[in-house]
Parts: structure tokens; C-alpha cells; sequence
């Protein structure tokens, strides 16, 4: 059968390219859809996809369905943590500049809630009250935005070590664990179409969440959807992509927050701009909250980091997934993806010889060079990562982290040659696969960029079709 027409209605009316769903993603929905509906007598093959295809179009319920199908959830509480972190300190910040204002937050597109639940935790943790922020969160998928309402969760919704938040704020009755009724009224979800709802809706937010979905889109609507987007963004606010969309960011003339493992970005075109410097330069304490509270305190409640301004340390490094990094402290162990390299003007990154860490006959392990690495010393970092590869020259993390470095200090010629080498040896790696896609995607070269991509869904550690168990 010929998919082309249904490709064809997937891109306009949601945007999604189908190719970027994997190679058979529609034609499996597709076929269950047209077996799910057809008649007895319905006869197989063509005729059956045309019949199917009339459903289709004429049934605004089947639409939904094949959507549902084909959006398959893939998302946890504080995925990409230091995100959540930036958005308690940065609301923190906005408390103190705008006082009185409500706090606005939008999650779009916002799957089964985790990702406005987890906001909403980490804003009540930092100390805000219901009435002084409001979250909205919109998804295309209806079957996504019932189970986030529902707000009962399995135990894939909650990954890593840090979930010292599951005990404050669920319960665990038998079919799973239940959301605190004060965090589910801090959200209010509705189903929309992303597009529709971004063009009507009148409210700016101080934050948006858009993760993990403009890389499904095709080029022409990754446009219009980053343009709709900063209409939507108030003067000095924030938008976090996922680690694979940053490239799409800097295109439109968004430039990164500056703060390590977040993926948030500002807008630096016209009246945005003065703010976005404003709100820069704003007078952050030490540990990034605002004078008065207590940042370790707020990092052991809400297990979010509590070290690090956004000014201390210029160019953001990606860190590595949870499952491979279980030993490293909480600025590295939520899973991450991409880390693009922008062409910048140098960076003071070397760490002053009288700090530097004494070398030692000892071969640094890993687990201390990303240690280095976290904090902002990537000289040193990478000196010990280059010590290890240099002992374990088979060590796939070894080169993977040589390559988030190099990444980060801006020096995209050996990232690529690092990352290259880590798929050599690893040709699976999900996290070395998305950082070169996105490099490759910053140089041009969009369609290395999408095979890679591709690559990397196919070898994510839960495939499409995958739900949270």
C-alpha cells in the first residue's frame, strides 16, 4: 500500500514528519487502525487502506485514534533536571523583580504531565505558593492528557536515584503511584493542537517547556512552531528544547541561557533582547536562590542541584544518562542527549595553575573526570578523560566524554573525531549518536544530521511503542 496520503495528513494536521517516527512507525498504525475498524466483509490489502482511509477523513474520533497511536509517550519526573532547576531559581528571581506577578508556565506538547507535574513540585519546593504561579499544558493526544489527569503512575515514571520527591508527594495505592491532589491542581491541561492553540492563546509565560518534539516536525514546521513559540515568550523568559533541538534554537535567533544540562534558551532579536540581557544580569547569590534560602536545603528536597549561577560556567556541558553514570553527582545524572557547539569569541575555561589538581601516577578514572568536568574545569577534565582512553583505548565512555568536552570548549572539529570514535566502538550509542546528529545539524549537513537521529531512536532504551509500565 501507498502511505504517501496518510504522510501527507500526518504532517498537516499535526506537523510530524512521518519518516522521523522510524521506518515503519505508520504503516504499523495504519494497519491496526484499518483492523481495528474495518467491517467483517471488509476485504484485506488496498481495499481494506482505502476503506480506511474514508474512515479517516470522515471521523473526527479516528483521527484522534490514529494520533494516539502514533504519539507514543516516552518521558519521567525531572527528565533532564536541571532544567527544573533553572526554572525554581530563575522563579525565585522573578519573585524578586516582579512582585505580585503570577509566575507563567506552559508545557506544550506536555505527554501524560510528568514534565508540568515535576515544574510544579519544583516550584511548591522552592517555596511558591498556588496563587503565585500557574501552569498550563497542552498535548495533541487525548489517551496522554486523561492518564495526565489521571495522575497515577508506573514505576518507568520514575527513573534514577534521586526520588526523594515520590515520597512527598505520592502515594502508592495498588494499580500505582498517586499524585498529591495540591501538585495536580497547580496544572491545568487540555488537549489541543499545538499550532492552533499557540496562535489563539493570548498569554505570554516567563518559561516554556517544548522538549522532544520540534526534531519530529519538518523544517517548515519547526519554523512556524519556533516562531509561535516567541510570540508566546514574555520579555526575558525562557524556553527549554530537548537536548537534540538546540541547533533549531540558534537559527532563530535564540542564544543559550548559559546554564550547564538545562537546554534553555532566550530569544536575542528585537525588544526581547534588553531584557533577556537584564535578566542575565541579575543578582544571583552564590548558589543561584535568592538571598535568605538555603541552597543545599532546596537541592536535598527537591533533588535538584544546588550549586552553579548560571555565570559560573560559560559554556553548558552535557552530562551523561543515569544508566551510565550512577556514581556521579546530580548535575550529571539525569539522562541527556545533544550538546551543539556555536561558534563563540574564547572562553577563560582553563583552570589557574595554582587550583589545577596535582597529578598523580595513578590513571584518573571516569567517574573523576567528569567530576572535573561538572565543575567547570574542562582542561583538566579533559587531561584525565585523554589518561584514561589512553590506558582503556576500548572504553567508549572514555572517547564519549572527551567528545562532550571538546563540545563544550567549542572545538566541534575534535568533538566530531571524539564521537566518531565512541560509535566505532559502540555503535548503539544513543547519547554520542545525538550529539554528532546535532553538531552536523549546526554545520549544515541536515541530512547526515536526521540519519543519525534516526539511529538514535532505534537505539533509545525503549524503543517507540514502549509505554510507562
Amino acid at each position: 500500500m501507498s502511505l504517501a496520503r496518510f504522510a501527507n495528513w500526518l504532517l498537516e494536521e499535526t506537523g510530524i514528519d512521518a519518516e522521523s517516527l522510524g521506518a515503519q512507525a505508520l504503516a504499523r498504525a495504519v494497519a491496526a487502525r484499518a483492523a481495528a475498524t474495518a467491517a467483517e466483509d471488509t476485504p484485506h490489502a488496498d481495499a481494506a487502506h482505502d476503506a480506511y482511509w474514508t474512515v479517516l477523513t470522515t471521523t473526527a474520533a479516528e483521527r484522534q485514534a490514529l494520533i494516539d497511536t502514533l504519539v507514543v509517550p516516552e518521558t519521567w519526573f525531572f527528565r533532564e533536571r536541571e532544567a527544573f532547576a533553572a526554572l525554581a531559581r530563575g522563579g525565585m528571581e522573578r519573585l524578586v523583580t516582579h512582585p505580585g506577578e503570577v509566575l507563567r508556565v506552559l508545557s506544550a506538547p506536555c505527554s501524560t504531565g510528568e514534565e508540568p507535574y515535576s515544574a510544579a513540585m519544583a516550584l511548591m519546593d522552592a517555596g511558591f505558593t498556588h496563587e503565585q504561579f500557574g501552569i498550563d499544558a497542552i498535548d495533541i493526544s487525548s489517551a496522554s492528557i486523561e492518564a495526565a489527569a489521571r495522575g497515577v503512575y508506573g514505576r518507568n515514571a520514575f527513573r534514577g536515584d534521586a526520588l526523594q520527591f515520590r515520597e512527598r508527594y505520592f502515594h502508592a495505592p495498588p494499580q500505582g503511584w498517586q499524585l498529591a491532589d495540591a501538585v495536580r491542581r497547580a496544572v491545568h491541561f487540555e488537549r489541543a493542537n499545538l499550532f492552533e492553540w499557540l496562535a489563539a492563546h493570548p498569554v505570554r509565560y516567563d518559561f516554556i517547556f517544548c522538549r522532544n518534539v520540534l526534531i519530529y516536525f519538518d523544517r517548515q514546521a519547526q519554523d512556524r512552531a519556533i516562531g509561535l513559540l516567541r510570540a508566546r515568550l514574555a520579555d526575558g523568559g525562557m524556553i527549554f528544547v530537548g537536548p537534540a533541538e538546540t541547533g533549531l534554537m540558534m537559527r532563530h535567533e535564540f542564544a543559550s541561557a548559559q546554564i550547564p544540562l538545562a537546554f534553555g534558551f532566550r530569544w536575542t532579536g528585537g525588544e526581547g533582547a534588553l531584557a533577556a540581557q537584564a535578566a542575565d544580569r541579575l543578582a544571583w547569590s552564590a548558589n543561584g536562590v535568592r538571598p535568605g534560602h538555603d541552597a543545599a536545603a532546596f537541592a536535598a528536597t527537591t533533588n535538584l542541584p544546588s550549586h552553579a549561577s548560571p555565570h559560573a560556567s560559560l559554556r553548558p556541558l552535557h552530562g551523561v544518562p543515569a544508566a551510565r553514570a550512577a556514581a556521579l553527582p546530580v548535575t550529571t545524572a539525569a539522562k541527556t542527549t545533544v550538546k551543539t557547539a556555536v561558534p563563540r569569541a574564547p572562553m577563560p575555561f582553563a583552570m589557574p595553575a595554582s587550583t589545577a589538581p596535582k597529578a598523580t601516577p595513578n590513571i584518573p578514572t571516569l567517574a573523576e573526570a567528569r567530576r572535573l568536568a561538572d565543575a567547570g574545569s574542562l582542561d583538566a577534565a579533559a587531561h584525565a578523560a585523554a589518561q584514561h582512553a589512553q590506558a582503556a583505548p576500548d572504553d567508549a565512555e572514555a572517547w564519549y566524554l572527551l567528545g562532550l568536552i571538546a563540545d563544550a570548549q567549542g572545538e566541534a572539529a575534535l568533538a566530531l573525531g571524539h564521537y566518531r570514535k565512541t560509535l566505532y566502538l559502540e555503535p548503539g550509542h544513543y547519547e554520542a549518536l545525538t550529539h554528532l546528529a546535532a553538531l552536523l545539524e549546526v554545520q549544515g549537513d541536515a541530512d547526515a544530521a536526521r540519519r543519525l537521529m534516526r539511529r538514535a531512536e532505534r537505539a533509545s532504551p525503549r524503543g517507540p511503542g514502549d509505554a510507562n509500565a
